[in-house]
């Protein structure tokens, strides 16, 4: 919804691309099959299974901003509106 009517950027790193309501079975031996019972599109019909959303800005964490107690990814999002603005 944001990336697909261009609300804002999308900072961060992708996700996983898995969606849609979670469906579980177990079978016998008590091993559980989990799989994503729901088709999710992107905006332009798209297929967001297995591909995830992808960042218009990319940010990760690093070990050393984890050791130094900071969220590099919310100081990038914050870095961006602040750049945004007019």
């Amino acid at each position: 919804m944001v990336r697909g009517n261009g609300l804002a950027d999308i900072v961060g790193e992708p996700t996983a691309g898995t969606n849609g309501n979670s469906n579980t079975f177990v079978v016998p031996g008590g091993y559980a099959l989990t799989w994503t019972g729901m088709e999710v599109l992107n905006h332009d019909g798209s297929d967001l299974s297995g591909h995830g959303v992808q960042p218009t800005v990319p940010a990760s964490r690093t070990i050393a901003g984890v050791s130094a107690g900071r969220d590099e990814i919310l100081q990038r999002g914050l870095e961006n509106v602040a750049g945004a603005r007019p």
